[in-house]
């Protein structure tokens, strides 16, 4: 309710209408400056980017000329180390496992993206290798691909050829397991809490946008949203993370998806967006099969602040940062100004912000990855002067944009109300919820009991990325994940899960804390648990022990007795009688 009340009182003070009538003219908008990345050692066009390893990675592709390139990249202090890969790639599948290894499938066959290739390869981030090792069931270019929870994954999509879903098995075979109502180029792959994966895309393999959206489903039978016939999805035409607009929780059972669509209709006979082009972006959040428009405070930013012109839309599917809770949605204008909205999804209405560079003529506006610092990455890709790509001439330029809560790149420049006491409400207002927020960040924190803390929070690092050498740094980086996320309170924590939010693999993670801590991670984890009992029971004394220890992640009483007085050295009714005051 505070949150609300504040978030109210900032609303009012910088010129937003009441949250509850969800509607205002437009949303707040803040310039960013980007940091300049090394080169790549070749400008790339159509390959793959993603994290694995704690590095930041490109595979794949075509460089001048659009002639494909079987080479891969990784940044590593300071600079771009290249790899021989088994197969090009080009426009072809990269799915990051939950093992830590990068499965790469398919591609373009020829040159200047000519046909469709069968070959199948497994990156190794520790010993930075491919090793080609099977080939599809069927040869398909631009799909999309998504690991299941049973570790099978599923793959459709194609482009110019037949579409089909395949499963891969995890080891070495792909099998085709369905066919689909119409064939799609990048669909989108969304999973439902029931086991299911539903297929959703609003171009066909040919590139021709369909008059009606059929969602397939790889259990059961297709249907079709009439939402989707007026609000079609946004489909960009590279590889990209079929997880990322992922905004659920799996522990808990809920897988909840968010995705940009554009109205291709007339907005009248929507209340919240009535009056506003033909051709505005919003928001679905997809969950299970219930498709549905989130509500925001405000309609997505069109045109640029600046009076440049229109932003268009098309650098990708939207990125969720579940550790921030933002979602981000990326535009390019004529300029060649870059644009990010960033989305509060766990609020209703929504927030928006629109943050904007300055032109950047060197930047390729490729598909950005996210890393796991919540900062976008730009690296390679090609543009011209206008909005449209160029395959022949791609860019080695590498860009990060800083969204994360911890760079201190970033430069901001607000484009409030023009008159000074606005202004002067508005500081008011963000200086009110900082102190609010600093207090209540004061009262629940949560240090383990034998950590020795530092300054790293001043630390700077002139690249983002965890390396499996560093233990001392991605140590931090856990505490941090521990302290602000408090991940220890999902019982069903596993080093995975960890692993998968710091972009490293579970075994970085055990051998980290055995070696910097002396202990296994269940240990760590519990410690955590502990503390965080200790804390709550502090602040509130009348809480029941059973409530604590359930908050804080533990299944069990016996476990929590046990455990508590490993850590503690006493019993609970021991550390509650000299803690009664």
């Amino acid at each position: 309710m505070l949150d609300r009340l504040f978030l109210l009182l900032f609303a009012t003070a910088v010129g937003i209408p009441a949250l509850a009538t969800g509607k205002v003219s437009s949303c707040p908008c803040v310039q960013i400056t980007p940091q300049r990345l090394p080169d790549l050692n070749i400008p790339r066009e159509g390959h793959a980017v993603f994290c694995a390893g704690g590095e930041l990675m490109v595979a794949g592709g075509h460089t001048n000329g659009f002639v494909p390139t079987a080479t891969a990249e990784y940044l590593m202090d300071g600079e771009w180390h290249q790899l021989p890969m088994t197969y090009t790639h080009d426009h072809g599948t990269a799915l990051v496992l939950r093992s830590g290894q990068v499965l790469l499938a398919g591609g373009s066959k020829e040159e200047m993206g000519v046909g469709q290739s069968f070959g199948v390869e497994m990156y190794d981030p520790a010993s930075h290798s491919f090793t080609g090792f099977g080939c599809l069931s069927q040869k398909r270019t631009l799909a999309s691909a998504m690991e299941l929870d049973s570790g099978k994954v599923i793959i459709t999509g194609n482009w110019y050829a037949d579409d089909v879903v395949e499963e891969f098995d995890g080891q070495k075979f792909f099998t085709p397991v369905k066919p689909v109502t119409v064939g799609r180029v990048v669909p989108y792959l969304f999973r439902t809490s029931q086991g299911d994966v539903l297929i959703v895309g609003d171009r066909d393999t040919r590139d021709h946008l369909a008059d009606t959206i059929v969602v397939d489903r790889l259990n059961g039978e297709p249907f079709t949203v009439p939402l989707l016939q007026q609000w079609k999805p946004l489909t960009y035409n590279a590889p990209t993370t079929a997880d990322a607009g992922f905004i659920g929780d799996e522990a808990q059972g809920r897988y909840a998806y968010l995705m940009a669509v554009k109205n291709f209709e007339r907005t009248s006979d929507i209340p919240e967006l009535k009056g506003q082009p033909a051709g505005q972006m919003a928001i679905v959040l997809v969950e299970d099969t219930a498709f549905t428009l989130l509500p925001t405070i405000c309609p997505i930013p069109m045109m640029s602040p600046l009076g440049t012109g229109p932003i268009l839309y098309d650098r990708g599917y939207i990125m969720a940062d579940r550790r921030a809770q933002q979602a981000y949605l990326c535009g390019v204008d004529k300029d060649k100004r870059f644009y990010v909205v960033s989305i509060g999804y766990t609020e209703r209405p929504a927030p928006l912000t629109l943050y904007y560079t300055d032109p950047l003529p060197d930047c390729g506006f490729y598909v950005p990855s996210l890393t796991p610092q919540g900062n976008l990455a730009i690296v390679g890709g090609s543009s011209k002067n206008d909005y449209d790509s160029d395959n022949f001439t791609p860019t080695a330029s590498a860009w990060l944009i800083p969204l994360g809560r911890q760079n201190d790149v970033t430069t901001a420049a607000s484009r409030w109300p023009d008159s000074l006491p606005w202004c002067l409400l508005a500081i008011g207002g963000v200086m009110l919820i900082g102190v609010w927020l600093f207090v209540r960040r004061l009262k629940t924190k949560v240090v383990p009991p034998t950590r020795q803390t530092d300054s790293t929070e001043s630390r700077k690092e002139q690249y983002e990325f965890i390396t499996d050498n560093g233990n001392e740094e991605l140590l931090e980086r856990i505490y941090q994940l521990m302290d602000k996320r408090q991940l220890f309170r999902n019982s069903e924590l596993k080093v995975a899960d960890v692993a998968e939010v710091l972009c490293t693999n579970s075994r970085y993670v055990t051998d980290c804390i055995k070696d910097r801590r002396g202990m296994t991670f269940t240990q760590f984890v519990n410690e955590y648990r502990v503390s965080y009992v200790q804390q709550i029971l502090r602040q509130r004394p009348n809480l029941k022990v059973f409530e604590a220890y359930t908050e804080a992640g533990f299944t069990s009483e016996r476990s929590f007795f046990r455990i508590f007085k490993d850590v503690t050295g006493m019993t609970t009714s021991e550390w509650l009688s000299q803690n009664k005051d």
